[in-house]
């Protein structure tokens, strides 16, 4: 299994044990290395704290497969979240002006006195005359004020000198994560990576394969030299000459050999008809004599009212015996990655292994790992009738330890 299938499956196994951080930022890290892995993204939305990148997430899935209604049904409930309302700044009502006596009858106000001083002065005399030596209280406004613009000045540098910093800071700091925002508790309730009612596929770690033993050196047969023939002594010519025993050669014989053991008998295979129908199919797996495999022993297929809502792969692996081999993995393949899921010790009327499809006819194959295997390809959601739609259906698949 390659490095961005582990990430992703590290993943998944975050998001249901509850450890949404660590789901995050190995979802995020798997949908990195694959953008096009609709799992990454649709898992990812799962874990996202933010509308925004819940959207965004829902949004890519639909890129990928335009037919998966849980992204389509998440994204709905997003946009139709109400948004938060907008604070509009008011600013604060000028001060009123104080209000100038009324001057005497038969005297010109002070304005217009002044005025008429500035007239009667010479041009230097009155070009002369600054702001500062006008009293405050002589008809002068409020912007005419010396004491208005020395108070006035050192407030707006504050503000400008404040406003640069603040846009640096940001800038330096870049765009804040969108963990830091929250989403309407409707919308996280209502987006999930899997239908309502439906048993989620469970991850556990990959099992260690166990190293194959290597065969050790048998000694060959030595080969031992027959007894030769002794050459028989020359008789010599005597009075009476007697006759000398020939030695007898005794065949050696032929050590019993014990009776050949009994082939084993591989386990009959239960088969669904229906399978056939939907373009499902077996790969045999080819192994030497003796060698020992697993073999599918049964497939069968639930139609959508037989599966009673559920849309998964069941799967059972079990040894010579027929006993549950747990811990055992088991490998869904499907066109752009695949996962290996352990056999767990679930109680009856459970099954070991629990994946749940979410594309149509043909998209997904299983085996199992740790010895050659067996293959069932051509696995997915839909009816013979309708094989590109994502109608709820399961499979049942049985996997058996056996001796060629």
């Amino acid at each position: 299994m390659s490095g961005r299938d582990v990430v992703l499956a590290q993943g998944i196994a975050a998001a249901r044990a509850g450890d949404r951080p660590a789901a995050r930022r190995l979802l995020a890290e798997a949908a990195r290395r694959d953008p096009t892995s609709e799992m990454a993204w649709l898992w990812l939305s799962g874990v996202l704290d933010t509308a925004q990148g819940r959207s965004h997430c829902l949004k890519k899935v639909l890129e990928i497969n335009p037919a998966n209604e849980v992204a389509r049904r998440g994204l709905q409930v997003l946009e139709a979240a109400t948004p938060a309302p907008a604070l509009i700044a008011v600013s604060a009502p000028a001060p009123p002006k104080p209000a100038q006596a009324a001057p005497a009858a038969g005297e010109l106000p002070r304005s217009a006195a002044a005025a008429a001083a500035r007239r009667r002065r010479p041009p230097t005399e009155a070009g002369a005359v600054t702001a500062a030596r006008v009293p405050a209280g002589e008809g002068q406004s409020l912007l005419a004020q010396p004491r208005f613009w020395q108070a006035l000045i050192p407030c707006l540098a504050v503000v400008a000198v404040s406003l640069v910093a603040a846009l640096l800071v940001s800038g330096a700091m870049g765009p804040p994560p969108l963990e830091h925002g929250r989403v309407a508790g409707a919308a996280l309730a209502m987006v999930s990576p899997s239908p309502h009612g439906t048993m989620r596929p469970t991850y556990t770690a990959t099992a260690t394969p166990t190293p194959t033993a290597t065969p050790t050196w048998t000694p060959t047969a030595t080969f031992t030299p027959l007894p030769t023939d002794t050459p028989l002594p020359t008789p010599t010519d005597t009075e009476m000459p007697t006759a000398t025993p020939r030695p007898v050669r005794r065949q050696p014989t032929a050590a019993p050999t014990a009776p050949p053991a009994p082939r084993p008998t591989l386990p009959p295979r239960t088969w669904d008809p229906r399978l056939d129908v939907l373009g499902v199919r077996i790969e045999p797996v080819g192994i030497a004599e003796g060698q020992r495999f697993w073999r599918l022993v049964e497939a069968r297929w639930a139609d959508e009212r037989q599966s009673g809502g559920k849309h998964s792969i069941f799967v059972e692996v079990l040894d010579f015996q027929g006993n549950r081999v747990v811990g055992q993995p088991v490998i869904v393949q499907w066109a752009d990655g695949n996962v290996a899921l352990a056999v767990e010790n679930r109680p009856a009327p459970d099954w070991g292994v629990d994946f749940g499809m979410y594309n149509c006819l043909g998209s997904y194959a299983v085996s199992v790992g740790g010895a050659p295997s067996d293959r069932i390809v051509g696995l997915g959601l839909g009816t013979p009738d309708r094989p590109s739609f994502t109608i709820h259906t399961s499979f049942y698949l049985v996997f058996r330890l056996a001796q060629r």
